[in-house]
């Protein structure tokens, strides 16, 4: 593990930005900017206190907060150090994964597979709650991660709630994108298991068939009607999820 606790330097002091903000993100900096790498260890807290002129209060508190986050790995007796940090995508405020990847300081980019229109199977029939044989819309698409393969997305959409749905370049926007800025819903629907890779989602996301994924499924309604049915799967030791909601009165519409 490399020691880089003396070679980052301090950004210039933002008076508006608290001063753990200020710390946090000039440890999130030093990872986005590959002076951190995953397993080398931070400033200590006496030192990142010293350099930010506040109080090993303000500092505890900011390494806390990256540690819950995933960011941090801290070893007693030996410091605190760069975790390999898994993107944490939202179980209920679901957000673009490009975003997700974004916002962690990574890359995104996707690798459109499927996309096509096509009668229902039964299968598909029921995920939609639509005749079988009825004409819908297929998209398969890879998602990545500064190249790494992240999460694989299938989804089924309804033609009428989004015409041209498959008109789009997936390998510029996402799915998702793409629908909440097009349709209007009014329920959302999640699911979540885990299950095997298996041969055909091994290959894509670079693991062993056997590997443990994380499959989130989420459908999503107009009234009566579903809109799109859509399944997500990810390396189970490569993602997690959290959940977060606000109560009556208050509205979280990304549900796609």
């Amino acid at each position: 593990m490399a020691d880089t606790r003396h070679k980052m330097k301090r950004p210039a002091k933002l008076s508006q930005v608290p001063l753990s903000r200020q710390i946090k993100d000039f440890i999130i900096d030093g990872v986005s900017s590959g002076e951190l790498a995953p397993g080398d260890r931070i400033p200590s807290e006496a030192e990142l206190a010293k350099q930010f002129s506040a109080s090993r209060m303000t500092v505890n508190r900011a390494v806390s907060e990256l540690t819950v986050e995933g960011r941090l790995n801290r070893v007693q007796g030996l410091g605190t150090f760069v975790a390999e940090f898994k993107p944490l995508a939202p179980l209920f405020e679901v957000r673009s994964i490009a975003k997700e990847i974004a916002d962690q300081g990574h890359e995104h980019s996707s690798i459109p597979l499927k996309s096509e229109r096509g009668p229902a199977t039964k299968q598909e029939a029921g995920r939609l709650e639509v005749p079988v044989g009825t004409e819908i819309l297929k998209l398969q698409v890879l998602h990545l991660s500064d190249g790494k393969p992240i999460q694989i997305e299938a989804r089924l959409v309804v033609p009428k709630f989004a015409p041209e749905f498959l008109d789009q370049d997936y390998s510029e926007t996402t799915a998702s994108d793409y629908l909440q800025r097009t349709v209007q819903f009014t329920e959302v629907e999640h699911k979540l298991d885990a299950v095997a890779a298996g041969p055909e989602f091994g290959r894509l996301l670079e693991i062993d068939e056997i590997t443990p994924c994380l499959r989130l499924v989420r459908r999503t309604w107009l009234r009566d009607d579903i809109i799109t049915y859509v399944q997500l799967i990810h390396p189970g030791g490569a993602f997690r999820f959290t959940g977060r909601f606000k109560g009556p009165g208050n509205v979280t519409d990304v549900p796609f």
